[in-house]
């Protein structure tokens, strides 16, 4: 039998995992930037349009993510227990089951998308290019969230710097690519939105293979193909106690942002494309406080399996205070020179006019998204989940979606109307998040203490 890798995480702490996560994240998130650069060239309404549909995307993507690092989180929690065949078995069957729910969420894409552009107040010409968009873009979706799969095993394992390299595979992968599309280099004919779409299925597909190839050849890491699908219905029962209800979360999040471009969109295609224009620009912000929370994901976890409840509490703290220093300064930094950030993407004095306070009410609500990133990533890695879900959905769909519209239609607040709504709802959120943790009930929901109860009770139910 070949030796098995052992996990570093504990050993290399906050720093050592959070920096090339940090890295790995700013790559991700220039690319959104990157994609809307090469959209703005083919027109400012073809980067409307895919800026309109993009929570869509971000909605599949989402649910693949939130499963693996579910899956991860019981890994690393029986990695901390020193349950090394049991932590392997469960990452084959989370790589299983997001292989089916990637195909699902592909089609769903492809066909629905469709459906959703065309609900949305759009001109003709956006929605015409938001339909190509979505036509395609549903298969990179699949092959992000396989490759979301394999890094969460590079993440348990301590080795998070492959993922940076894969990330910077798949970034030189989409500028190559992006470029022979849209400038038509090398003979190959300008092929517009639906271009850099397969430019962006390319690219993602060289770094999948590229990951897959570190785990199995470089990590050394065998998942157990037999088990994984033998005892699957055991292995995945506490990875989807975690991920069905933490998947509602963002998948809603993103459905709330498609909710805000529907009602910016009737407002009119100036607002759109500015909300577009910043919001992609304020991605940037969250590669840090992805990183750190991803990080503190793995970490909080294997200190959870092993009943080092203390140090969790005070890991995550720690994370949340660095995390609002950096994604605060970064933040200052896109409204101190909004203009020629704009200017990157358009010359339209329209567009420009507005940015500046559009750039103001972006950065206000940094410091409560990042709290919701951090300590909601820190509430699923323990596995509870359900609570934040349940009650961040309520908070979007009865309190936040009603207000945007009432300050952006109602009151005619316009654009500034949206994104007021917007700090308003991190606020609340972030502060339902912070009182969570608070109360400590995460404290009793790691794998280990749910399976130690779950025995009691039996040896209970056999002595009587």
């Amino acid at each position: 039998m070949s030796r098995q890798p052992t996990s570093r995480v504990l050993d290399k702490g906050l720093w050592g995992m959070s920096a090339p996560m940090l890295v790995d994240q700013a790559v991700t998130f220039t690319i959104p930037l990157t994609d809307m650069f090469f959209l703005s060239r083919v027109s400012d309404s073809a980067a409307a349009a895919v800026g309109a549909v993009s929570p869509l995307v971000f909605a599949g993507n989402t649910l693949l993510m939130v499963t693996a690092f579910a899956g991860s989180s019981i890994a690393s929690q029986r990695i901390g227990a020193n349950r090394y065949d049991l932590a392997t078995a469960t990452m084959m069957a989370y790589v299983l089951l997001i292989t089916g729910l990637a195909l699902l969420t592909a089609l769903a894409i492809n066909i629905g998308g469709v459906f959703v552009a065309g609900w949305m107040p759009l001109s003709a010409v956006v929605e015409q290019h938001a339909v190509a968009y979505l036509g395609v873009i549903g298969w990179m979706v699949a092959l992000w969230g396989l490759r979301a799969a394999f890094q969460t095993i590079l993440n348990v394992y301590g080795e998070p710097k492959w993922n940076t390299a894969s990330n910077f595979v798949f970034f030189a992968a989409n500028i190559i690519g992006n470029s022979i599309v849209v400038f038509g280099l090398f003979g190959v004919p300008p092929l517009g939105v639906i271009g850099v779409a397969w430019a962006s299925v390319a690219a993602i597909g060289c770094s999948l293979f590229f990951t897959v190839a570190i785990v199995h050849w470089k990590l050394g890491l065998r998942l157990p193909l037999r088990r994984g699908l033998a005892e699957f219905p055991s292995l995945i029962r506490p990875v989807v106690r975690i991920a069905a209800p933490a998947s509602l979360e963002p998948v809603s999040f993103n459905m709330y942002m498609i909710a805000l471009n529907w009602i910016v969109a009737g407002v009119g295609d100036l607002a759109l494309k500015v909300k577009v224009y910043t919001f992609n620009t304020f991605l940037f912000c969250l590669m840090i406080s992805v990183a750190l929370s991803m990080a503190t994901e793995v970490i909080i976890a294997q200190r959870v399996g092993r009943n080092e409840l203390d140090e969790a509490d005070r890991q995550m703290r720690q994370s949340v205070k660095v995390a609002l220093w950096g994604t605060g300064l970064l933040a200052l930094f896109w409204v101190i020179f909004y203009r020629p950030v704009l200017g990157i993407y358009t010359d339209d004095p329209a567009i420009l006019a507005l940015g500046f306070w559009v750039f103001v009410l972006a950065f206000l609500s940094e410091p409560a998204r990042t709290v919701n990133i951090v300590m909601g990533g820190a509430l699923r890695s323990t596995g509870d989940a359900a609570f934040i879900s349940y009650s961040t959905i309520a908070v979007i769909w009865l309190f936040s979606v009603p207000l945007a519209y009432v300050l952006t239609i109602t009151l005619a607040w316009g654009i500034y109307g949206v994104l007021a709504a917007a700090v308003v709802d991190e606020s609340v959120r972030a502060v339902i998040k912070w009182w969570r943790w608070r109360r400590g009930h995460w404290r009793e929901y790691g794998v280990a203490a749910r399976e130690a109860r779950e025995a009691r009770r039996r040896d209970m139910k056999s002595e009587v």
